[in-house]
């Protein structure tokens, strides 16, 4: 009986050729268009993350379970950003504000220094106390940086009576009430946003309208108020050079 013949017939290499340039070609459109969604996603998990943090710092406040907080952000272009709180009970938070020998009375000033008042200001370090320790929150991120290099700190009581600021994010002892989150990536870091004038910087964040030369092109941010009001703005640089807000 005669075998029927096979068909071992392979692709020719006009075919093979043809398939990657193909292959190649949605590759290109692709990954740039990935690259962008995941730079913009980010950017809006970051800043999501920094206002979860700050809903729930603010949150432990109102319950009563501190008195008066501390959030010490920390930034730099190898690490990222770190956010690390701390609480004070309001029993020792009115014992300190009672005794006029202590520093939160001799030493106003530094009421929200990155360097503790005293060695027992913050109940929030006492570890013994596991639900003190519950109440204490901190993240950190490689991917992202703040608008600055080093630390700054925000602190805020309960109904908003106490309120101070250090370093970046403050004029004097006024914290801002915004801080902006830039991509950990390369000349993205390399941003100066610079302010609109006829904007009251109080009551709303500056919007960034120039951008430099390759970098700024991905920039989120944070805005609160001394009374637990949280918002997140998200922009980035079309191709087109053009400044858009999305969300």
């Amino acid at each position: 009986m005669q075998e029927q013949e096979k068909n071992n017939k392979g692709f020719s290499l006009l075919e093979i050729i043809v398939v990657l340039a193909i292959v190649g070609a949605l590759a290109g459109v692709g990954i740039p268009n990935f690259a962008k969604w995941n730079n913009k996603r980010i950017i809006a998990n970051a800043s999501e993350e920094v206002a979860s943090l700050l809903r729930n710092i603010h949150a432990t406040t109102e319950r009563g379970t501190f008195a008066y907080v501390q959030l010490i952000f920390e930034s730099d272009n190898e690490d990222g950003i770190s956010i690390k709180t701390k609480g004070v009970t309001m029993d020792n938070f009115t014992t300190k504000m009672n005794d006029t020998s202590v520093s939160w009375n001799t030493s106003p000033d530094n009421r929200c220094s990155v360097t503790p008042l005293d060695d027992e200001f913050w109940t929030s370090e006492d570890t013994d106390r596991d639900e003190l320790k519950a109440n204490i929150f901190e993240i950190s991120r490689s991917d992202v940086v703040f608008n600055f290099i080093g630390e700054a700190s925000l602190c805020l009581s309960r109904n908003g009576k106490f309120y101070y600021g250090t370093g970046a994010i403050a004029t004097g002892e006024q914290p801002e009430n915004y801080i902006y989150l830039l991509l950990n990536k390369g000349e993205n870091t390399d941003c100066t946003i610079t302010y609109i004038d006829d904007e009251p910087d109080e009551k709303v964040i500056p919007q960034p309208d120039a951008w430099d030369e390759g970098g700024c092109k991905y920039v989120g941010a944070v805005r609160w108020t001394r009374f637990g009001e949280i918002d997140t703005f998200k922009w980035n640089r079309r191709d087109t050079e053009e400044l858009s807000e999305w969300k």
